[in-house]
């Protein structure tokens, strides 16, 4: 058991590139301890695995390394993952037919993603997540498609390009329908991302906040509703400090 949670903790802690002093910090505990966890030869504090979970963005499941159920009669792996993989709706999707899929080759091999990215959290604090691009047979050749959880956003025609020019125009049309709709595309997950990056950058602002007295449900269809009224997120401090001040003290 200490084997099992101690490599857990150290293969996700490195994969969110924390040392082990980061760790420590952001749990209240010394260096000390994290490396008899991560050694085997000393176990977390029960009260601590919440905050750990928290941290390394996983479940206590698979923290205590215990097994899902199998979906599948004879146990295959691969298959059980193929369909847990195509269980849920995407947030975002971008599906084209056959005779774009040179264009969008040669588009990928850019950073035009990264940039519009970038872009839409300068502009409106809104965070672009993964967009899954996948071909579609049952499109139009020269069609494309925008998806939010499996809902049409988009469609439309684009002339097959040897140039960039093709993907650029598919991939302005991902961002707009993005900036247009994020109340849509909102989710927990985004939120607690976002949550996230203050409590990286700015200690205190939301610690102790979210979730702990306004859940990310909450908080999200908070910001889904500024969202349609100001169509930016930009001022995420002052709107988290603004819920803090209407919640009745403590």
């Amino acid at each position: 058991m200490e084997h099992q949670i101690g490599n857990v903790i150290s293969q996700y802690r490195q994969n969110r590139k924390m040392t082990q002093e980061d760790f420590a910090l952001r749990l209240g505990v010394t260096p000390q301890a994290v490396s008899k966890w991560e050694r085997g030869t000393g176990l977390p504090d029960v009260a601590l695995l919440g905050d750990i979970c928290q941290l390394l963005g996983i479940s206590a499941d698979t923290l205590l390394g215990v097994q899902a159920p199998h979906i599948m009669e004879n146990n295959n792996a691969a298959f059980e993952k193929d369909i847990l993989n195509n269980i849920i709706a995407e947030p975002l999707v971008l599906e084209f037919g056959t005779e774009l899929v040179p264009c969008i080759a040669e588009g990928m091999k850019t950073d035009l993603i990264y940039q519009k990215r970038k872009e839409l959290a300068e502009a409106t604090g809104m965070l672009l997540p993964l967009v899954h691009i996948r071909d579609n047979t049952a499109l139009g050749a020269n069609e494309y498609r925008i998806l939010f959880y499996d809902c049409v956003r988009f469609q439309a025609a684009a002339a097959p390009d040897a140039s960039q020019a093709c993907y650029a125009q598919i991939i302005q049309q991902v961002y707009d329908q993005c900036r247009l709709h994020y109340d849509a595309l909102l989710n927990k997950q985004l939120v607690k991302t976002l949550v996230d990056n203050i409590k990286a950058r700015y200690p205190g602002c939301a610690d102790g906040l979210v979730p702990e007295r306004i859940s990310y449900l909450a908080l999200e269809r908070h910001l889904q509703k500024i969202i349609r009224e100001k169509g930016t997120l930009r001022d995420l401090l002052h709107i988290l400090e603004d819920l803090e001040s209407a919640l009745p003290q403590p």
